[in-house]
């Protein structure tokens, strides 16, 4: 209790072989996934919509009316229509005033109009007046050097005169109308892209929630699935605390990857990709300045992963070891308190969590450092587009919706980065909890079924065989050695000696727990390696010294896989071990919840109810390990009456250090440092006077001594 255990170091797996894992838990969910993307599609165009949206509105709309413009003659509008067609131009009718139609498009398409007698125009504003000048359209941002000449209704733009006319208001408002509808026309649909945009988050996020909290269900599910197929060894090896983190935190933090990232991933690519080529449409130029700091991003972001992931191995690697002792103290606060060692503990505590602390502060402070340095990064990228884009628009080379709807852009695309880089953390911690789920999953048990099984019959006749056994738990430290003996169908055989002889050990290998690495152990002439785990534990009961009592009803203790047995069936059984009374007085009699370990029973009781179990599981082969060491000796005798009648005609082994009970065994194996050094019923091993002999002498003195105090 006492040894701070300490993980092991994990296998550092990487990012494509984390993915396939994660996915391969999510394939059963790919609709919702795949209807989140959807979702996430339809989003992304809302998204980069808008901006543009504005870059329209500001340039076709609101400085619309200094667009170029063409004029043509009433009569020849609809031929010029049709030209306009005929070339695949696009033109908007503005206005009409007298005989004069105006049309709106590019300027650069409009240099073949003349010899159809079209005209071009621009609306140019001077000294807070409108001025329609005709025969030139190349905007008003190239008048600054012009020379205007109000009285001859002239103005001179490159030594080139041209005719302006006044306009008035009512004039100017014919030019504006359709500006107007445009307005309304897209101030509707950025409404409505805002409405969709909410409405696919609201579902998006809802199908995401589901996916993860289908897929975390799954993972806790194998995780718990695998543990219960891993051999004893596994468990002597790895602190509860331990496991109890994998199948809990690491479990909640990979929930963050399926709920928020995968999806996300694609959506901030998504609008990663979508901006730059809008950007790139709109400007190369601009575009260019706007993304000088990428590579910059780029190399900070791949240092600041590997420092975060190795951050978080750490953080991870503390918490499991604070959990851990956390776990093994509060089951042992019974030792602590009655040998006085809370301030020691409280000191070796204090010193884990001091360690937890520091690896939180550590990661709390590379955070600090890498999310600002992403919108520093940002606003540099914005400066630069004021600076640039600013001197163009004053140029008249780049229109000002243009540099407006960048500064969205530039905004909506570090807003990814910069929300990558506050899930970053985030990110690092459920990759990391990743990798010790996927190692734990991977690690392969040792005890398995075997690929061609053999079938025990419905009832076994328990002949047990032992030829030539070695065991060890580690190495070639052997604890058992050359182990030879046989138990016919029926017997009852016990099994005594020192402590560390490998009495217990015994009873491991023959429920398969753990398995020999020499020699063959036979049940009914079939090698236990060759049938079925479940199949062969479920012929053999065992009855421990320190039985485990779960969480439920006294019932749902006894019966377990069982439930088939009536409650009077087991009263039954009860009465025959003097414990039915006592299950009687508790406060809901037999259906009194039990707490964890039993809380309300005393360790004879709880002995007991596993005595219970293995009577109502009808084994076949019956194992008692110190089954009766912590009951009285009225109850003891009960115990012994009840063990000779269910063991007739069922192979019983028995270990016990009171050797009284085991006076009745047919046979009696004495072991010694993992040998058999005596085997022999009772009367046969105390006319030897040779180890059982001595043993008996040792209890009988132990037993008076006892009695004269």
């Amino acid at each position: 209790m006492f040894r701070n255990n300490k993980e092991g170091n994990l296998t550092n797996m990487g990012d494509r072989q984390l993915a396939k894992g994660m996915l391969s838990f999510a394939k059963p969910y790919w609709k919702l996934l795949l209807f989140s993307i959807l979702l996430t599609g339809c989003m992304v165009i809302a998204s980069l919509a808008q901006p543009f949206i504005l870059k329209v509105a500001i340039d076709s709309h609101i400085n619309g009316l200094y667009d170029p413009m063409i004029s043509i003659q009433q009569s020849k509008a609809n031929e010029v229509k049709k030209q306009l067609k005929k070339k695949d131009i696009s033109f908007k009718e503005i206005a009409s005033l007298g005989t004069t139609v105006y049309f709106r498009l590019d300027p650069s398409e409009s240099d073949f109009l003349p010899e159809i007698g079209a005209q071009k125009a621009v609306i140019v504003p001077i000294n807070n007046s409108y001025y329609l000048i005709h025969g030139w359209n190349k905007g008003s941002a190239q008048l600054k050097n012009s020379l205007f000449n109000q009285k001859e209704h002239e103005i001179k733009i490159g030594g080139i005169a041209y005719p302006i006319t006044l306009l008035n208001t009512e004039e100017v408002e014919k030019f504006r109308s359709n500006d107007y509808k445009g307005l309304i026309f897209l101030g509707v649909l950025y409404f409505l892209l805002m409405i969709g945009s909410a409405v696919c988050t609201y579902y998006q996020n809802n199908a995401l929630q589901n996916t993860g909290q289908y897929v975390i269900y799954d993972v806790r599910q194998a995780i718990f699935k695998h543990f219960s197929r891993l051999q004893m060894s596994f468990y002597r090896h790895n602190p509860i605390g331990r496991l109890v983190t994998r199948i809990t935190h690491d479990v909640e933090s990979l929930n963050q990857l399926y709920s928020q990232v995968i999806v996300n991933l694609i959506k901030e690519v998504l609008i990663l990709a979508g901006i730059l080529l809008l950007m790139l449409y709109m400007s190369v130029k601009l575009t260019l300045i706007c993304f000088l700091v990428i590579p910059v991003i780029g190399i900070v972001t791949f240092y600041f992963k590997r420092v975060l992931r190795t951050t978080q191995r750490n953080l991870r690697t503390v918490l499991s070891s604070l959990l851990s002792f956390l776990a093994e103290n509060l089951s042992g606060m019974r030792v602590i308190q009655l040998f006085a060692r809370e301030e020691k503990q409280l000191g070796m505590f204090n010193e884990l969590n001091e360690k937890h602390y520091r690896a939180g502060m550590h990661q709390t402070i590379i955070n600090s450092i890498f999310n600002p340095s992403i919108g520093l990064f940002g606003n540099i990228s914005l400066s630069l587009l004021v600076w640039y884009g600013g001197r163009n628009v004053l140029d008249g080379s780049i229109t000002f919706g243009t540099v407006y709807a960048f500064t969205h852009y530039v905004r909506q695309f570090f807003e990814p980065l910069r929300g990558l880089a506050d899930r970053f953390n985030q990110i690092q911690a459920a990759l990391t909890s990743a990798e010790r789920i996927f190692e734990t999953l991977e690690t392969k048990p040792t005890i398995v079924n075997p690929v061609h099984p053999k079938k025990l019959p419905e009832k076994v006749q328990g002949n047990i065989v032992f030829q030539n056994v070695w065991f060890s738990y580690q190495n070639e430290d052997w604890v058992l050695k050359d182990i030879q003996f046989s138990i016919k169908k029926g017997e009852t055989v016990g099994i005594v000696g020192a402590t560390g002889a490998g009495k217990s050990s015994i009873i491991q290998l023959i429920n398969r727990f753990y398995d020999n690495q020499k020699g063959v152990i036979t049940l009914d002439g079939i090698h236990i390696k060759d049938v079925p785990l479940n199949e062969l534990r479920r012929h053999i009961g065992i009855i421990q010294q320190d039985p485990f009592v779960f969480s439920g009803t006294v019932l749902d203790n006894i019966r377990l896989n069982h439930q088939h047995v009536s409650k009077e069936e087991i009263r039954k059984a009860a009465r025959s071990v003097n414990i039915d009374s006592f299950f009687r007085t508790l406060p809901q009699g037999y259906e009194t919840m039990l707490g964890e370990e039993g809380t309300v029973l005393s360790a004879g009781q709880k002995q007991l109810l596993a005595f219970l179990r293995a009577m109502i599981a009808d084994n076949n082969v019956f194992i008692l390990d110190e089954a009766t060491a912590n009951i009285d000796t009225e109850t003891e005798q009960a115990v012994q009456d009840t063990l000779r009648e269910i063991s007739k005609n069922r192979t019983t082994i028995i270990i016990a250090h009171r050797l009284s009970t085991i006076q009745h065994a047919d046979n009696i194996i004495v072991l010694d440092k993992g040998r058999i050094i005596e085997m022999g019923n009772h009367e046969q091993l105390l006319r030897n006077q040779s180890a059982y002999y001595r043993l008996c002498l040792n209890q009988n003195k132990d037993d008076r001594v006892r009695q004269r105090v």
